[in-house]
C-alpha cells in the first residue's frame, strides 16, 4: 500500500511540472508571436529618410499644351454692368372724396411680377377704383366737364385709344363726348361713374325750371296774340322780353349742364407714359391700412450701364456692337454703345417717381430710394456707358450684374490663333512657339503676332516656319 501511495504521489508530481513546463512554453510562444507583430506594426510606420522622400517629393515635371485653333479674333473691352428699370413709380392713394377719412384696401386687381396695360384696374382703395391710363403727366386735378388743358387732351388720348370716342369734342376741351367716353370706360371696368355732385346737378335743376317757366311764358303770351285775345296796351314788349329771358336761361342752362355729370377724380387714375408696366412690389392685402406707397410699377423696359475704367473708357465709342452675357442662365444678347458719361462714384440707378399723396417710407426702402442698386455699391470712380440692346431684355434680368463684352474691332475672317502663354520673345525680340509633335519631338517656331483677343493672339509663321490648326503648342509645365 506504501508503494502504491508513493507511485500515485510521485505521478502527481511528475504531472504537475508537466503541466507547468507546457504552460510556459505557450507563454513563450505567445510572447514571440505579440513581439513578432509588434516588430511587423513598427516597420510598417517607420521609414528611412530616403524612404519619406521618396513618397513626398513631386511629382515628375510634365509639359502643359494647347492646339492652335481657327477662329475670327475680335478684340474687346469686357466689364461689368447693371440691368435696372429707367423709371419705378411708387403709386400713393390719397381720398378720392372728402367723406373718406381712413383708406384701406378694399381690392385688389394685380399681383407682383404682373404686366399691366393702359385701362387696367390695379385696386380699389376705400371703395375708390384705382386704374392706370398712357399718359405722359401726372394727374394734377380733378377732370371735370368745362375743364380745358392738355391733361384733358391726355385723357382724351388714352380712352381714345381704348375705343371710347370724344364725338365732336375738341382736343383738350371736356365736352359732352368726353362725358359719354368717360361713362363708357367706367361701366367697361365694372366701376359706377363718378359724377360732379349734388351742387351741379341742383344748379342743372335749377337752371331748367327756368327754361321750362320762361318757354311757357313764351307760349302763353304768343296764344293771347295770335288768338285776338284782348291784348294788353304792351303785349309785343312782354313777349319779345319772355323771349330775351327764355334765351338766357336756356344759355344758363347750357352752362350748368356742360359743367355737371361724369368726372375723372385725379384719385383714380395713375398716368404712365409708357405701358405695359410691370408690378413690381404690392405693399399691403386687402383690409388693412394704406401707407405710403400701395404699388410699384416699372415702365419703359429695363435700362443696361456699365462700368468701365478710364483707360477702358478711352477706347470706346457710340456705335460699337456690345455682346451682353447673363452668366445665371448663359444666356447672351446683342446691344450697341449708345454714349458715354463722366467718372462717378454713384451706383447705376434709375429714377424713382411718386404719384399720388405725399411720399412715404416703403417696406425696403424710403420714396428717394434708387432703383436698380443691386450691383455692387459704388465705391470706385468709374465711367458709366449706356448699352441699347438690340431686342428688349426680359424681366427676369432686372436688378441683375451681368458681364458685357464691347467689341472694338468685330473680326471678319478666322485666323490661327495660340493662347498668349504660348508665346515666348527672345533678347533679338523674336516670338517664337514651341510646337510638340505626337513622339514628343519640339519645334521652335518663329512667328509673327497680331490682334488679341479672349486671351488668345493671332499668330503667323515666320521664315519657313510651319504651324497649323491642330498642333499643339507649348503653354507652360
Amino acid at each position: 500500500m506504501s508503494g502504491s501511495a508513493g507511485g500515485s504521489a510521485g505521478g502527481s508530481a511528475g504531472g504537475s511540472a508537466g503541466g507547468r513546463r507546457r504552460r510556459a512554453l505557450v507563454a513563450v510562444a505567445t510572447g514571440a508571436a505579440v513581439v513578432s507583430l509588434g516588430g511587423m506594426a513598427a516597420a510598417t510606420f517607420v521609414k528611412s529618410p530616403a524612404e519619406r522622400a521618396a513618397q513626398t517629393a513631386p511629382p515628375p515635371r510634365s509639359l502643359l499644351t494647347a492646339p492652335v485653333v481657327s477662329r475670327v479674333l475680335s478684340p474687346s473691352v469686357v466689364a461689368r454692368a447693371v440691368v435696372y428699370p429707367p423709371t419705378q413709380y411708387n403709386v400713393v392713394p390719397v381720398a378720392a372724396a372728402p367723406d373718406i377719412t381712413q383708406l384701406y384696401l378694399s381690392g385688389l386687381d394685380v399681383r407682383a411680377g404682373e404686366a399691366v396695360g393702359s385701362g387696367k384696374l390695379l385696386a380699389q382703395v376705400s371703395g375708390q377704383p384705382l386704374y392706370v391710363l398712357k399718359g405722359q403727366v401726372p394727374a394734377y386735378r380733378d377732370l371735370r366737364p368745362g375743364a380745358v388743358g392738355p391733361d384733358v387732351a391726355e385723357l382724351q388720348d388714352a380712352l381714345e385709344e381704348l375705343g371710347h370716342g370724344i364725338g365732336s369734342d375738341d382736343r383738350g376741351t371736356f365736352g359732352p363726348g368726353t362725358k359719354r367716353a368717360v361713362s363708357g370706360f367706367y361701366r367697361a371696368i365694372g366701376q359706377q361713374v363718378p359724377v360732379t355732385g349734388p351742387a351741379t346737378q341742383q344748379a342743372v335743376d335749377a337752371a331748367q325750371k327756368a327754361v321750362d317757366t320762361g318757354r311757357q311764358s313764351v307760349e302763353t303770351l304768343t296764344a293771347q296774340k295770335q288768338h285776338g285775345q284782348p291784348p294788353a296796351p304792351d303785349i309785343d314788349q312782354q313777349l319779345a322780353a319772355a323771349k330775351r329771358q327764355l334765351a338766357a336761361d336756356r344759355t344758363a342752362l347750357d352752362k350748368a349742364v356742360a359743367v355737371n355729370g361724369p368726372m375723372v377724380p385725379a384719385a383714380h387714375v395713375v398716368f404712365l407714359p409708357v405701358l405695359p408696366a410691370t408690378v413690381t412690389a404690392v405693399n399691403t392685402s386687402v383690409g388693412m391700412p394704406v401707407s405710403g406707397p400701395l404699388l410699384s410699377l416699372t415702365s419703359g423696359g429695363l435700362a443696361i450701364t456699365g462700368q468701365l475704367t478710364s483707360a477702358q473708357a478711352a477706347a470706346v465709342g457710340p456705335g460699337m456692337p456690345v455682346e451682353i452675357l447673363a452668366e445665371e442662365t448663359g444666356t447672351r444678347y446683342a446691344g450697341t454703345v449708345t454714349g458715354l458719361g463722366a467718372p462717378t462714384t454713384v451706383p447705376p440707378a434709375g429714377r424713382v417717381v411718386t404719384i399720388g399723396g405725399p411720399a412715404a417710407a416703403a417696406p425696403g426702402g424710403g420714396a428717394g430710394t434708387q432703383a436698380g442698386t443691386n450691383g455692387t455699391p459704388g465705391v470706385t470712380s468709374y465711367v458709366p456707358v449706356a448699352i441699347t440692346p438690340a431686342t428688349a431684355p426680359p424681366t427676369a434680368l432686372n436688378g441683375k450684374n451681368v458681364r458685357i463684352s464691347i467689341l472694338k474691332d468685330p473680326g471678319t475672317r478666322p485666323v490661327d490663333a495660340v493662347p498668349v502663354a504660348a508665346i515666348s520673345t527672345d533678347a533679338a525680340g523674336r516670338s517664337t512657339v514651341t510646337t510638340v509633335g505626337s513622339d514628343g519631338t519640339r519645334t521652335t517656331v518663329p512667328v509673327t503676332t497680331g490682334v488679341t483677343a479672349d486671351g488668345l493672339v493671332a499668330v503667323v509663321p515666320a521664315e519657313g516656319g510651319v504651324l497649323k490648326a491642330g498642333d499643339q503648342v507649348v503653354v507652360g509645365t
